[in-house]
């Protein structure tokens, strides 16, 4: 009899959930489908065509990046925008904007420290009462234990 019991789940699959059953079917499917676009030949050529339009848009811009250097103006305008960085880091304006961001920061950090703490509290008062709980009910007892 021992037997027929431990040949019974080999010989039948255990019953899937239909939901379950779907869901790996539309997995499957799914994965197929990216398979073939994938491969698919039109999907190659879409890929050669992507590459030599991309190389031709790099080419173009880093031939336009290559004269905007050397013109007079763009020099004139990296010098005058170094500068400007040089007065803002300068000027007290930033370091007042500097002094005000970090005291922002220090006093959201504050917050956040004291939401945590009390967040951490709340369930260390909440652990001692659920194991008290659990320690008060008695095991429960099957009918193996009773055999």
């Amino acid at each position: 009899m021992s037997d027929e019991v431990k040949e019974q789940p080999q010989a039948t699959p255990p019953e899937q959930n239909p939901f379950v059953e779907e869901l790996t079917r539309l997995g499957k499917n799914f994965g197929e489908l990216i398979k073939e676009v994938l491969e698919s030949p039109q999907l190659q050529e879409i890929r050669k065509e992507v590459a030599t339009g991309a190389q031709t848009v790099i080419e173009e811009v880093n031939e336009v990046i290559n004269k905007a250097r050397e013109s007079q103006v763009t020099q004139e305008v990296a010098k005058k925008a170094t500068a400007t960085v040089e007065e803002l880091k300068a000027a007290p304006v930033t370091e007042n904007l500097k002094t005000g961001l970090i005291n922002t920061l220090r006093t959201i950090n504050q917050e956040l420290s004291e939401i945590i703490d009390r967040m951490e509290q709340a369930s260390q008062q909440d652990a001692p009462t659920e194991s008290a709980a659990a320690s008060e009910q008695p095991p429960a007892s099957t009918e193996d234990d009773a055999s």
